[in-house]
């Protein structure tokens, strides 16, 4: 299978529906778009505007498309959203919001949801909930075989290693069994920050597909073989293998 990061400029759907029908051409059918990638300013009157596009892609090439919207009802989340062929098939709220988002008023989904895609089962992580391993990990036990991660990555950033970030993708792929697309937009997002793509797409043998530019619009598009990624995850001993008794800790309430 065939699946597609769509690094695009933030707010240009024009751009991202350029880069789509380069995908759908190189063979895609999964296109994963950067969180709030139709988000130039913070304002609810984009969900709509992104539904229609990600819905208007997926009818029209006959593909899976998945972007994010900040959604209201009764309580405001950052929601990822999965259309196939022009119908939704799901949607995850983020699980980690980040502070910035928190000032925004968007609060915690409260679980990880799972997808049956054309044959394959997929989740999505949306941008820090790749950093939470707990959270990873749970994808792996329930079998995922690709994991979607759209992000917003900072061109200036507090956290170590820059230079270094992208090995925790094949990490956590090789720890859980499991490809990950990576999607991120460059310019400026609705907060006023700096943001760059550093689009690639992970698997357990590393890095196979990374944009050649953060700053450059890009359809990385990759082969995913899921029959191999079956074929790791039933050698892979760790998923089962776990002395669940030292793990307590991490379900107590005040840790």
């Amino acid at each position: 299978m065939k699946v597609a990061a769509i690094q695009c400029r933030i707010g240009d759907l024009d751009g991202a529906e350029r880069l789509s029908i380069e995908a759908v051409e190189n063979g895609a059918e999964i296109l994963l778009y950067p969180e709030y990638f139709s988000y130039p300013a913070f304002s609810l009157d984009y969900g709509e505007k992104t539904l229609q596009f990600l819905r208007k892609i997926s009818k029209e090439y006959g593909v899976v498309t998945s972007g994010n919207i900040v959604f209201n009802e009764g309580k405001t989340t950052n929601r990822a959203f999965i259309f196939d062929s022009g119908d939704v098939i799901g949607y995850q709220d983020k699980v980690h919001p980040t502070r910035t988002e928190k000032t925004f008023g968007i609060v915690p989904g409260e679980k990880l949801n799972f997808f049956e895609v054309r044959k394959a089962k997929i989740c999505v992580l949306i941008c820090a909930d790749i950093l939470y391993p707990e959270l990873c990990r749970i994808a792996g036990i329930k079998g995922v075989d690709i994991a979607l991660n759209p992000v917003v990555s900072f061109k200036h950033s507090e956290l170590p290693g820059e230079n270094l970030r992208y090995c925790l993708y094949f990490a956590r792929s090789f720890d859980n069994c499991y490809a990950i697309v990576k999607a991120g937009g460059f310019g400026r997002t609705f907060a006023g920050s700096e943001a760059v793509g550093r689009s690639l797409i992970a698997s357990f043998d590393g890095i196979i597909a990374k944009a050649k530019h953060e700053e450059k619009e890009e359809a990385l598009v990759a082969e995913v073989d899921l029959s191999r990624i079956r074929a790791y995850r039933k050698i892979n001993y760790t998923l089962t293998d776990r002395n669940v008794k030292a793990y307590e800790d991490l379900l107590g309430k005040n840790f």
